[in-house]
Parts: structure tokens; sequence; C-alpha cells
């Protein structure tokens, strides 16, 4: 990445920064659709319950009122159970130190390894693993589908609907912010 940066800036996730950012992420991209495959699930069980009613010995409608509760369950229970795993992802590998890159239409976003952790090593070669050897900025542009959403401790930086980047406000200053904003476009 040969490119010259306007910004350079180092900055810590904190668990709570982690915590609030993925709700906020899953608030904004994940929880619309769930809700509205739950509530078709909710209106196919109701039709079925109804034609339940009309006919109690249709064995049939039974079967798919439970197969429509049991999907509008998993719609609701899913991404709840996600946001869970990631959380408790994170809070065991603690405050993950980052490192961006502000360009005039990208930015750069890399994690600093921490000194403190063991290397986590191949038995074979005593070199790290090719998924965690690589150290290379993730490059996000400004085009249409990546946006900010902004909020009181942190700012959502989100690539479409696919991925997103927490960048927490207390280690900015407005200048900074100012900058960020500028590159990329707020929702």
């Amino acid at each position: 990445m040969e490119e010259k940066y306007i910004l350079e800036k180092e900055y810590t996730i904190k668990f709570e920064d982690f915590r609030d950012g993925y709700t906020a992420y899953q608030k904004k991209f994940v929880y619309t659709k769930s809700y509205i495959f739950m509530a078709l699930f909710i209106v196919i069980a109701v039709i079925y319950i109804i034609a339940a009613v009309k006919d109690p010995s249709n064995t049939m409608a039974y079967v798919l009122i439970f197969i429509s509760l049991a999907l509008g369950f998993r719609e609701w229970y899913n991404p709840r159970k996600i946001r869970r795993m990631y959380i408790d992802t994170f809070r065991e590998i603690g405050e993950l130190k980052n490192k961006i890159g502000i360009g005039e239409n990208f930015a750069d976003i890399s994690t600093i390894p921490d000194e403190n952790v063991e290397k986590i090593t191949d038995e074979e070669e005593n070199e790290l693993p090719d998924e965690l050897s690589n150290s290379e900025p993730i490059r996000i542009s400004s085009s249409d589908s990546t946006k900010i959403l902004e909020y009181d401790k942190f700012i959502l930086l989100c690539v479409g609907k696919e991925s997103f980047h927490i960048i927490p406000k207390q280690e900015w200053t407005a200048d900074e912010l100012k900058t960020l904003r500028s590159v990329f476009s707020e929702v």
C-alpha cells in the first residue's frame, strides 16, 4: 500500500464498544429481515391454526403449525445466538489494538499484534499459520456501498451489509473525526 495517508491513527477497541457496535450493526442490517421472516412464519402458523380449528382431524395442519412456529423462533433466536458468540469470543481475546490509515478515497485498517500474547505456532515449522501471519491491512474504498453510522461512543464503518469496523470516538480528536467523515458518507 504505497499511497499517502491524510491521517494515520492507532486506537483500541474496548469490550463495551464492540458489544454496543455489534448490536447497532445488527439493528441496522439484520433485525429488520429477521422480524419480517418471523412475522411471515407467525402468519402462516395462524392460517394453519384456523385450518386446524375448522377441521380438527387435519394432522397436516398441526405439523405445519409446529414447523412455522419453529422457523419463527429460529429467526428470533439466531441473531441473538450469533451476537452472544461473537461477544464471548471478543471478551476472551481482550481489547484489540488497530491502526487506520485514511487516504483521499480509502482507508486501510489493520490489527496491531499484542506484544504480551504468545505467538501461536505450527508445531512442525515453528511459524505462524498462514491465516494468522497475514498482516496486510484491509482496504476500504469510499464507494457508494461504504457508509459510516455515527453513535455517541463509536463510529461504525460499514462496507455494504457484509462487514463493519468499529472506531471508538474517545481516542479521536474533532479534526480527526472530521477527516474520517469527509472520506466516507454518512447513512
